[in-house]
């Protein structure tokens, strides 16, 4: 190859190339290292951030242990000063008990005594005397009211000569022990019998003919408040009450039988809205809601009795078959009432439906107002969109997010429980003592307060201290999103901790679900409204729901007996002051 010459151009172009590539390259490779420093830096920054974060949480932690710690040694110490406090009553209490025997004793061996009792009353009666035995052992007392069958037992003959002149000698303690009588079925035959008078010849026609539950129906009052009864009180399904019938003998067909549980429930159905009216009178409901799944059974269009149900039907004059619908049952109450409601949806708009009492001159819809405590379900906010209703919270609710949760950060699940609990306990202290209205208000303000104002300073300093995916966090989150509604019960006193009340009126559909899986048809899911309805608020009356049922059905018939009566007389509340013992008169003379 031929050297090049410097002094042509051709040598100064690959000169100054390749002296241009060399700069590129230098440069690239500075941005480069610019790059990866600044890279590396905030890799570093992020992991110093990180390791920040990690201490500030060990020291937080570190501070709830000692935290902790502290209170269990206050209340042990607590505890152990209760302790000793007890036993030194006890031991001057016992002191002061042997004293007085020993002074009884010294007078009784001066002057005898004719009461041998009168030692064991003195020494009984001193009231710094603690009873050893709180909490009774062994088998409760039997019921004074419940009947009895006494059975008397005696030997036929004497055991040592075989003689049967006896007479009564030494008896045992009675034993009592519970017995069942299988209930039965029968058939009641009624015969109307006209009568002529003897004195002046005239004929007196037949008493008029018992009130029937409906046109030519061949069951009394009394099955159809058993069959509403043992559907909705006792949860079983109809064929399962079939099918005891018929081992006593009584055979009733199904259709039969649904036919007289749907009859009965449609009597019923006015006295239910009665309820419901009664319940819309007071200024604070609870409420809550739960599945119920509707299955359309196969029935004909025409009927040959009863009205023609709409809907297409197929050549073989059957409703054409529905798909399954997944409803849902609400439930609506206070301590005296408890409504069922039936809505074929989830939507919060149903609910609002069950608060419109009427409407107004310009035909818009007139709602209740009050205070409702309800679980903090999204579908229910547009019952507290503005100022005419207030919602109150469910503590429990937060309490088990806290309980479930409670392994993925113990130590602050643990002390939110604390607090929670400390609440419960100054309720169940103001229920012991039966507080209610303002007196119950400021029993809370005194003592839940306190407490309620410390929990809200602890969930503001340590909420940071969890990752934002943590279930305890999300459980903080839960308080302070609803934190007005959760202690609104600071400020009303009719406003309860919770909504248990609810869901412990929701087990009866939940027990429903698990014998019966279903409802037939969206009239069978309301039926079973109107008798839940009726059977629970019986329950919270302290009234026998079978005999209010057998009761409501007889009266719910107009005949000659009962004209007159409108639903609201038929309620279980009427029913309890109907059957109200009587005020005994006082006797000022």
């Amino acid at each position: 190859m031929a050297p090049i010459d410097s002094s042509s151009a051709d040598a100064l172009f690959v000169i100054r190339s390749l002296q241009a590539q060399l700069e590129g390259a230098e440069l690239r490779h500075a941005q480069e290292r610019e790059s990866d420093r600044r890279q590396h830096a905030q890799e570093r920054e992020v992991d110093r951030r990180e390791i920040a974060r990690l201490v500030a949480m060990v020291e937080g932690l570190t501070r709830q242990l000692d935290e902790m710690f502290t209170e269990l040694a206050d209340e042990r110490r607590a505890e152990l000063a209760r302790v000793r406090a007890e036993a030194r009553t006890v031991a001057a209490a016992a002191a002061a008990a042997a004293a007085a025997v020993a002074v009884a004793v010294a007078a009784a061996s001066e002057t005898p005594s004719t009461d041998p009792s009168s030692s064991s009353s003195s020494t009984s009666s001193d009231p710094g005397k603690r009873s050893l035995k709180r909490h009774p052992h062994g088998r409760a007392k039997k019921p004074a009211g419940l009947a009895r069958e006494p059975r008397v037992l005696r030997p036929d003959a004497c055991s040592s000569c075989g003689g049967h002149q006896l007479r009564d000698g030494a008896r045992t303690p009675p034993i009592e022990e519970w017995d069942y009588v299988r209930a039965h079925v029968r058939l009641r035959s009624t015969e109307r019998v006209g009568c002529t008078c003897e004195d002046c010849g005239a004929v007196t026609p037949p008493p008029p003919a018992p009130p029937m539950p409906f046109d030519r129906a061949s069951c009394t009052f009394a099955m159809l408040a058993w069959l509403c009864y043992s559907r909705c009180g006792l949860f079983l399904p109809l064929d399962r009450v079939l099918k005891e019938f018929a081992a006593a003998g009584a055979r009733i067909p199904s259709a039969t039988a649904t036919r007289w549980w749907g009859r009965g429930a449609d009597l019923l159905l006015p006295v239910a809205a009665a309820v419901r009216l009664s319940l819309l009178a007071d200024s604070h409901l609870r409420m809550d809601g739960t599945g119920l799944q509707v299955v359309y059974p196969r029935v004909k269009g025409a009927p040959k009795k009863g009205p023609d149900r709409p809907g297409p039907t197929d050549d073989k004059g059957f409703l054409l078959p529905r798909d399954p619908l997944d409803g849902q049952i609400l439930v609506f109450g206070n301590d005296e009432h408890a409504v069922y409601v039936f809505t074929p949806t989830r939507e919060g708009h149903h609910a609002l439906d069950f608060l419109t009492v009427g409407v107004d001159e310009e035909g818009h819809p007139v709602r209740w107002r009050g205070t409702i405590t309800a679980d903090a379900i999204s579908s229910q906010d547009c019952l507290f969109q503005g100022e005419t209703r207030k919602e109150g919270g469910c503590n429990s609710h937060g309490l088990r997010k806290f309980r479930d949760d409670a392994d993925k950060a113990p130590l602050l699940a643990s002390r939110a429980m604390a607090f929670i609990g400390r609440i419960y306990d100054v309720e169940g202290a103001a229920k012991a003592e039966g507080l209610r209205g303002q007196a119950l208000l400021a029993y809370r303000q005194l003592h839940a307060k306190p407490i309620v104002d410390d929990f809200r300073a602890w969930l503001d300093a340590h909420i940071k201290d969890l990752l934002p995916k943590n279930p305890i966090r999300k459980a903080m989150q839960y308080y302070l999103n609803h934190w007005q509604a959760l202690t609104l019960f600071l400020t009303d006193p009719e406003v309860p901790l919770d909504n248990n009340w609810s869901e412990r009126a929701l087990r009866i559909v939940a027990l429903l679900r698990n014998n019966s899986l279903y409802a037939g048809g969206e009239d069978g899911a309301v039926r079973l409204c109107t008798v839940f309805t009726l059977i629970h608020t019986c329950r919270l009356l302290g009234v026998d729901p079978y005999d209010y049922l057998e009761w409501a059905l007889t009266r719910s018939v107009p005949h000659r007996g009962n004209r007159g009566l409108a639903a609201v007389d038929l309620t279980p509340a009427a029913y309890k002051a109907a059957h109200a013992p009587a005020p005994v008169a006082s006797n000022t003379s």
